[in-house]
């Protein structure tokens, strides 16, 4: 085990190292005719009242490049489209869309985006959500950077806020599984394997869109941002993946009990919708990442030593981890195992529900099982 986790740390530490932070990149402005392009940029909001706003005034603050902006109103039943549709009459670059019924065979989220997409005219697109905060200066870098870098997508990670301790406990473990899992970083590599989609931030070419299906080939994936990305380098485009600390921040969810409930619809979907797989999960961080804390109190002084060893590389991995993709403290390290039987519970408990339901809700509507299977397997296969 010592030297799987050894081997982990060297992927993790080489790979981080190829993802570069928007903070630090410099793209030559100069050779880059921002004022000439224009980026749609679509959001979709459902129930968003309490930030939305703020979203779309850091969008049209946005400095030295044009954008206009398409906010999709998706079956709210608050005050969402009454702030959505004044913005759109006191500001020209805001469009507003309203959708007022689900059609059969989308989900919500993504047939609005689809319906975004209709009303857009720049040549690029940027899909966001409707609760990130942008830095005046964030689009025109990234911009700027896939400019320089001849791709077609960029992807970027926000800095992911949090009040309590639990949540960003349960947010920097699901990070660090992730990275064991997904190996981001391969969305900068060259070649068709990997790839990487951030709900927070999708800079995408529009006639790279358009060739990989848009949204109406993931219309029934709940990790639609993620499948995104993945299909851009299965069709071979190039892609970038950054991380943007400084430049984008969302509260991605108000407190543990709401993110418990968020990660319901997606913990199923990024195990494949398998039980197998599933069990493999939920038993292998267990094993790997709680029981060494445990052997290292009750075992022969022998496994106590492998134990310390383990845990010395799972600690690294973490704080890697944190420093890479979080603004959290460092000392978060010390919580890994009581953050590892928080995300065991998490992941059981949105299983279960998902199996008892024969679904997942989502946006205030419900979607089968296998609807959702039947979905997940004709997207990998295109």
């Amino acid at each position: 085990m010592s030297l799987f986790w050894a081997g982990i740390l060297v992927d993790y530490w080489v790979g981080y190292k190829k993802i570069p932070r928007l903070e630090k990149i410099k793209p030559n402005i100069d050779n880059v005719t921002l004022d000439q392009t224009t980026i749609s940029i679509i959001l979709a909001a459902k129930d968003e009242e309490k930030d939305v706003e703020r979203t779309v005034l850091s969008l049209l603050a946005q400095e030295h490049i044009h954008v206009e902006i398409i906010a999709v109103n998706d079956r709210s039943s608050d005050r969402t489209p009454d702030i959505l549709h004044r913005l759109s009459l006191d500001h020209a670059r805001v469009k507003y869309v309203n959708i007022p019924h689900l059609p059969e065979g989308w989900l919500g989220k993504n047939h609005a985006l689809h319906q975004g997409v209709k009303h857009a005219s720049g040549e690029y697109y940027l899909f966001t959500d409707a609760d990130i905060l942008f830095e005046k200066d964030a689009l025109a870098k990234a911009y700027g950077y896939l400019v320089q870098e001849r791709a077609d997508h960029v992807t970027a990670a926000p800095d992911l806020r949090a009040d309590s301790f639990w949540l960003r406990g349960l947010i920097s473990f699901f990070l660090f599984g992730f990275g064991y899992l997904k190996r981001p970083w391969t969305a900068n590599q060259t070649n068709h394997k990997g790839g990487m989609g951030i709900g927070a931030f999708n800079l995408i070419r529009k006639e790279c869109y358009e060739s990989i299906g848009g949204h109406e080939a993931i219309r029934f994936r709940p990790d639609d941002d993620l499948e995104l990305g993945q299909r851009v380098k299965r069709h071979g485009f190039k892609q970038r993946l950054i991380t943007a600390l400084d430049h984008l921040s969302v509260e991605w969810y108000p407190s543990l009990p709401a993110a418990l409930r968020g990660f319901e619809k997606n913990a199923f979907a990024g195990l494949n919708y398998s039980v197998p797989l599933a069990l493999v999960a939920i038993s292998g961080v267990l094993l790997s990442q709680v029981a060494p804390f445990v052997l290292l109190f009750i075992s022969p002084f022998e496994i106590q030593i492998i134990s310390g060893v383990n845990i010395l590389l799972l600690f690294c991995l973490y704080a890697l981890t944190i420093r890479s993709l979080t603004m959290y403290s460092i000392v978060y390290v010390l919580g890994l195992p009581l953050f590892a039987l928080l995300f065991v519970y998490m992941l059981t408990r949105a299983l279960i529900l998902t199996w008892i339901r024969g679904g997942i809700d989502w946006r205030g509507s419900r979607y089968s099982l296998k609807e959702l299977k039947k979905h997940f397997k004709d997207s990998e296969e295109d």
